[in-house]
């Protein structure tokens, strides 16, 4: 039996795993163990500047953290020009080396950040040694390829397949919808090009219009296109800045990869999004398409049959082309309102994870119009996602970080959270606003908060923990009832401790307050919580600020909130408190000597109390936990540090200097958030 680790010191220069990079993530544990030997760890200030253009290429670079961006310098006549920006798990420079050209453009830190730099012979050889690096690369810059080598699009272009086995009525629908929701999103050219034949009704319908000819691309004799001969087969969704739809007929003998390339090469020069629905059966055409696409959508029925078919799919789309698992999304949609159970764990199948159950468009549609939200958000990678990390009662300081974002507007659309984090991170996206969050607190007063959370019922014998946690359970179930993740208004990854293994587990299926009750079993306080078969504790033990949890999910947009007070922090308390002692004393010396004597003893009570096992275990973690959380804050794109440091880690009946600070600190970093919600 393996012993839990308590704590573990993270070594900066390793904080990241290949695995969470895409263009990594299909290579074997050996192939990533060589990759790992040859790269470097490179820390770059705001401002600096990774190489200029007109200089040779000499390496590959990958970002682990912060933001860079790629630009042309001034010109005359011409304005220094923003081309583009990476994020984590992005890379650059293998334009450069794959041509053996000077670099085009430069690349400067935007914020402080890390990348992996991979020198230019490792590069090559890699490329040349490990199949899925080429492929992934293949697909990357394929479609950029086809333009000039020296030129940059004014636009950067994605290219997503939609694929399902079986063609459907049901899949059309959601795919059309897919698309209307990708253009109100980015406010961009999208297009959905479908090559299945024949044509289906419901796009005259959604169209609103009689007839739409087809586009007979692969019956002509030229593998070009031209704007006129699109001009009578394209037609334009009705709705405000809605998509265009193109239909162009194949059968499975259509297998001129030439024609393929032609009509997208012609397309990325209109469009921002080429959604491409091809039919179930992978040809030649179809292939090329494949390696040039970014992503791949897979829509399947609920079927036993249908989900290994899908399974299948799905790793030959992994095998075959080298996308990672955060670039294959499965679409399975709810059958009777209840979601089946996939072939191997809730919500995973054969590995691979389901991004969405989808709710029914009528009978759910909010729901519904949420899910088709967050997809085109995460494709056009401007999701926004919060990280709200444990800390006892400092973290009722989120509530004031909730307080501003949703004053000033600013959209969340993925939380995680360990411990008192997941708490508040689950009630907000159950639904419950900051102001109901501020009421919520207010209700545990010093009096009744110690019968509201614990109780002399829920003591518990004390060598598994000193409470049980039925009561906080009940307590959580007032608020939440027996809500499951599906029921949340975004979604939400609680994280846990396995207590045998020390793996982080992180939750975001099933019950809600399950979930949250594992996530803040304390050591030594609460009882682990046997939860699917594992004994799960405090997530803030192992990951007190979860950011990778959204990285390797590929957000690139978070925004975290670290309330564990730091050494500092706690020298100045304890300067605070003496202060305090001292002054105190200053006014009993001129009081009679029996207040002095009862102020002394109540002084000594005091100091005997300070050394509680609580205190002793609260305090032994959490000196461990900043220590993690700070490490993993540099990940974060915007850090909120909110410290009462005056404050003790149960003052759950004090909740309004928590909430202050929170909302202090979220104002200092209020233009910084604005600022990465705009890029």
């Amino acid at each position: 039996m393996a012993l839990f680790q308590f704590g573990r010191k993270i070594d900066p220069a390793k904080e990241y795993s290949l695995e969470e990079i895409p263009i990594f993530a299909s290579l074997t544990a050996s192939e990533q163990r060589l990759i790992e030997k040859k790269v470097r760890i490179i820390e770059y200030k705001r401002g600096d500047l990774v190489y200029e253009e007109g200089t040779p290429a000499d390496a590959f670079y990958v970002v682990v953290s912060g933001r860079f961006r790629l630009f042309i310098k001034a010109r005359p006549g011409k304005t220094e020009e923003t081309l583009i920006y990476f994020y984590r798990g992005d890379h650059f420079g293998e334009t450069s080396l794959l041509t053996g050209r000077t670099h085009s453009a430069s690349i400067e830190a935007k914020h402080d950040g890390l990348v992996l730099k991979l020198e230019k012979e490792d590069f090559l050889r890699f490329v040349n040694e490990m199949p899925s690096i080429s492929l992934h690369l293949n697909r990357s810059l394929g479609h950029r390829l086809t333009r000039s080598v020296d030129a940059h699009s004014k636009h950067e272009v994605k290219i997503v397949t939609l694929f399902s086995k079986e063609i459907s009525p049901a899949s059309l629908r959601f795919w059309l919808d897919f698309s209307n929701a990708l253009a109100q999103q980015t406010k961009r050219k999208v297009i959905l090009v479908d090559f299945i034949s024949p044509s289906d009704p419901l796009v005259r319908e959604e169209f609103q219009i009689s007839s739409l000819p087809s586009f007979e691309f692969f019956n002509r004799s030229s593998n070009s296109v031209l704007d006129a001969d699109l001009k009578d087969h394209l037609a334009k969704h009705p709705s405000t800045g809605g998509f265009h739809y193109l239909h162009v007929p194949m059968n499975e003998r259509d297998k001129d990869e030439k024609k393929i390339m032609g009509l997208l090469t012609f397309l990325t020069y209109r469009y921002e999004y080429l959604l491409l629905r091809f039919p179930g059966v992978i040809n030649d055409a179809t292939f090329k398409a494949l390696k040039q696409s970014d992503a791949v959508y897979i829509y399947s029925g609920a079927s036993s049959v249908e989900l290994a078919e899908t399974a299948a799919a799905a790793k030959e789309f992994q095998q075959g082309f080298g996308f990672s698992i955060n670039e294959i999304k499965i679409i399975v949609p709810e059958v009777e309102g209840k979601k089946t159970v996939p072939l191997d764990g809730e919500e995973t199948l054969l590995g691979f994870r389901i991004f969405s159950f989808l709710p029914s468009r009528t009978a759910q549609k909010e729901h519904y119009e949420a899910t088709l939200t967050y997809l085109a958000k995460e494709l056009s990678g401007v999701l926004v996602g919060l990280v709200l990390g444990s800390g006892a009662a400092y973290g009722l300081a989120h509530i004031g970080v909730l307080q501003v974002l949703e004053r000033e507007g600013i959209g969340v659309d993925v939380v995680a959270g360990s411990s008192i984090g997941a708490l508040i991170g689950a009630l907000w996206a159950s639904g419950y606003c900051a102001a109901e969050l501020v009421d919520l607190c207010r209700s545990i007063d010093k009096r009744s908060g110690f019968f509201k959370l614990l109780g002399f019922q829920d003591m518990s014998i004390a060598h598994h923990g000193f409470f049980k946690g039925h009561q906080v359970a009940r307590f959580m179930e007032s608020y939440l009832g027996n809500k499951t993740f599906q029921d949340l208004k975004m979604p939400v990854k609680i994280v846990t401790t396995d207590l045998f293994t020390s793996e982080e587990i992180v939750l975001d299926s099933g019950s809600v307050v399950d979930a949250i009750r594992a996530s803040i079993s304390i050591p030594g306080i609460f009882r682990p919580f046997f939860y699917q078969g594992r004994h799960l504790i405090d997530g803030g033990v192992i990951d007190p600020l979860p950011i990778h949890v959204l990285t390797s999910m590929g957000i690139k947009k978070i925004i975290a909130v670290n309330v564990l007070p730091g050494p500092k922090d706690r020298i100045e308390r304890n300067k605070i408190r003496e202060a305090s002692r001292l002054q105190r004393k200053q006014n009993l010396a001129r009081q009679n000597i029996w207040n002095r004597l009862v102020n002394q003893g109540l002084d000594k009570v005091y100091d005997r109390y300070a050394v509680n096992i609580f205190n002793v275990i609260m305090s032994t973690i959490q000196f461990m936990e900043y220590e993690m959380a700070e490490s993993s804050g540099a990940r974060a794109d915007v850090m909120i540090h909110p410290i009462v440091r005056e404050a003790h880690w149960a003052e759950f009946y004090s909740p309004d200097k928590f909430i202050k600070v929170g909302e202090e600190r979220t104002l200092e970093q209020l233009e910084e958030i604005k600022r990465l919600l705009a890029e």
